[in-house]
C-alpha cells in the first residue's frame, strides 16, 4: 500500500482514534510485536500512516512514528507526557526513582543535582581513563590469539569496565564480573516483564531471579558508598553525585537517591554504548570501502598512536560512522510516555491515560526523511547532508527536556574506543554468525556476536 504521512491525512474529527488494526486482533498484535518487533512496527507504519492505534492485550497502544509527533510528546507538550505505563514499571524494580523513571518535580530537582557531574570538564577529565581503557583492550593476549571474540560480551565488559571506573575509582574492580552477570540478568528480565504482566510483580521464578540481580547490584553499590563516606578519597562520579548540592536549596542526595542513579549510569548507561559500538564495528566490516576511508582517517590524524579525546574533532568520519550505525540500530530503539490528560496529534484524540510509544528504530528509517532508509551510508550525517534535516528525525538519545544527560559521556566514549579498535585491527563475522537484531530494554544482536580480530597489514 502508499505509505501515508502526518501531512497527508484526511481531515478526521477531533474525537477519533488514529487508525489502526481492528479490536479483535489485540492478542495476535501483542504476540507479533513480541516475536517480530522490528518487522511488525514497519508493516503497521506502512499500512496505518505515522500514528497508529495498537490493540494489545495490554490495553491500545498509541504509536507515533513521525518526527511532528515525536517532537509533539517530548518537547511542546512535554508537560503532558510522563514516564509511565509497563515499561517504567518494570525499570523502577530495578532502577528506583533514578532520572531515567522519576517524573515531575522530583525528576527536575533530581536533574538539576546532577547536571555538574556531566559538564564538559568531568568528560574531559574521564576522556584519557576511556582512551587508557580501550588501548587496554587492545593489548590483551586474548584478542591477539586469533580466537573467535564474542564481540558483544567483550564490548560490554570493556563499557563496564569504564563506567565502574568512572564512578568508582579502583574500588569496583573486584566486583567487575558480577555486576555484569546482574546486568545482564536484568535487561532480559525486564524485557519479558513487558509482554506478561504480572511476571515480575507476582512470586514467580523470574521476581526471584530480578531480586537476586539485584540485591547484587545494591549490596556492591551501598559497600562503595558507605566506603566513601568513610574515606573520600576518590575524584570520581561518586564522590561527585555524594558532594552535589542544590543551589537554591543547599540539600544534596540521599544515599538510596546517589544508589539509584548510579545504577542507572552504571547499567543503562553501558548497556547502551556497547551496544552502539557492537553495530558499528559489525557494519564497518560489512562495508570495505569504509573501512578503508577509515583507515587514512587514521593514517592521517593519530600516524600510529593511539587516539586521545583532543583527536576526536579531527577524526569526522568516525563520527559519521557511529551516527549511522546509531540511525539503523539505534540502542535505546523506543521510548514510552504516558498521558497526564487528553491532547490532539494532528487532529487525532490521544486519550487521558493513553500509552504513547516512540520508535527511533521505526523513525531512523522514515522514507520521507531518509533516502535509501535501509542502506548503511554514513555521508547521510555529513554537515552538507544533516543541514535542514528534521531535529526528530533522528533521535538515538530521546530529546526535549528529558534527552539522555549522558550522551555526551556515550558518545565520547563510542568514539574513543572505535577509533583505538579500528585504527589497529580488522573485524571479520564468523561466516557461520547469523546476527539478528533483538529489541529487549536495549537493541543488541541475539546470542553470540562472533568475530576474529586481524592486526592491519602496515601495524604487524
Amino acid at each position: 500500500m502508499s505509505h501515508t504521512t502526518l501531512a497527508s491525512l484526511p481531515a478526521t474529527p477531533r474525537r477519533r482514534l488514529p487508525p489502526g488494526p481492528p479490536w479483535p486482533t489485540a492478542a495476535w498484535n501483542t504476540v507479533r510485536f513480541a516475536r517480530q518487533t522490528l518487522s511488525f512496527l514497519q508493516e503497521l507504519h506502512e499500512r496505518y500512516g505515522d500514528l497508529v492505534t495498537l490493540p494489545t492485550v495490554l490495553g491500545p497502544w498509541t504509536l507515533v512514528f513521525h518526527p511532528d509527533g515525536v517532537r509533539h510528546v517530548v518537547q511542546e507538550n512535554h508537560f503532558n507526557y510522563r514516564k509511565g505505563g509497563i515499561s517504567n514499571q518494570a525499570l523502577r524494580l530495578t532502577l528506583g526513582n533514578g532520572l531515567l523513571t522519576n517524573n515531575g518535580d522530583s525528576w527536575l530537582h533530581q536533574r538539576r543535582l546532577i547536571q555538574p557531574v556531566f559538564h564538559r570538564k568531568q568528560i574531559v577529565a574521564i576522556g584519557q581513563l576511556m582512551a587508557e581503557s580501550a588501548l587496554a583492550w587492545t593489548e590483551e593476549a586474548s584478542i591477539n590469539a586469533g580466537q573467535p571474540l564474542d564481540l558483544f560480551q567483550e564490548m560490554s565488559s570493556l563499557t563496564l569496565n569504564i563506567a565502574c571506573k568512572a564512578l568508582f575509582g579502583a574500588d569496583m574492580l573486584a566486583h567487575k564480573e558480577r555486576v555484569l552477570q546482574a546486568s545482564t540478568t536484568i535487561n532480559h528480565l525486564e524485557a519479558q516483564a513487558f509482554y506478561v504482566p504480572g511476571l515480575l510483580s507476582l512470586p514467580t521464578p523470574q521476581r526471584r531471579r530480578l531480586y537476586e540481580a539485584r540485591n547484587t547490584l545494591y549490596t556492591v553499590v551501598d559497600a562503595l558508598i558507605s566506603k566513601r563516606h568513610q574515606a573520600s578519597t576518590e575524584s570520581d562520579l561518586l564522590t561527585l553525585l555524594l558532594d552535589a548540592r542544590d543551589e537554591e536549596t543547599g540539600e544534596s542526595m540521599t544515599d538510596q537517591q546517589v544508589r539509584d542513579e548510579v545504577l542507572t549510569l552504571m547499567v543503562a548507561g553501558h548497556e547502551t554504548t556497547s551496544n552502539a559500538l557492537c553495530w558499528a564495528l559489525l557494519l564497518v566490516a560489512q562495508y570495505p570501502d569504509i573501512e578503508s576511508r577509515l583507515r587514512e582517517e587514521y593514517t592521517r590524524v593519530l600516524n600510529g598512536r593511539a587516539p586521545q579525546m583532543g583527536d576526536l574533532p579531527q577524526l569526522p568520519l568516525t563520527r559519521m560512522v557511529l551516527e549511522e550505525s546509531m540511525r539503523l540500530y539505534p540502542p535505546a530503539w523506543a521510548f514510552a510516555r504516558q498521558a497526564i490528560a487528553e491532547d490532539e496529534i494532528d487532529g487525532y484524540r490521544i486519550a487521558k491515560g493513553a500509552y504513547v510509544l516512540m520508535f527511533p528504530a521505526t523513525t531512523h528509517r522514515h522514507p520521507d526523511f531518509w533516502e535509501r532508509p535501509d542502506v548503511f551510508d554514513p555521508e547521510r550525517f555529513s554537515p552538507e547532508c544533516s543541514a535542514g534535516r528534521h531535529r526528530f528525525a533522528y533521535f538515538p538519545f530521546g530529546g526535549g527536556p528529558r534527552v539522555c544527560i549522558g550522551n555526551q559521556f556515550a558518545l565520547t566514549e563510542a568514539l574513543l574506543i572505535l577509533a583505538t579498535i579500528l585504527s589497529r585491527y580488522q573485524l571479520r563475522l564468523l561466516p557461520e554468525t547469523n546476527v539478528i537484531p533483538e529489541p529487549l530494554i536495549t537493541l543488541r544482536p541475539r546470542g553470540k556476536l562472533l568475530m576474529t580480530a586481524h592486526w592491519h597489514e602496515e601495524l604487524a
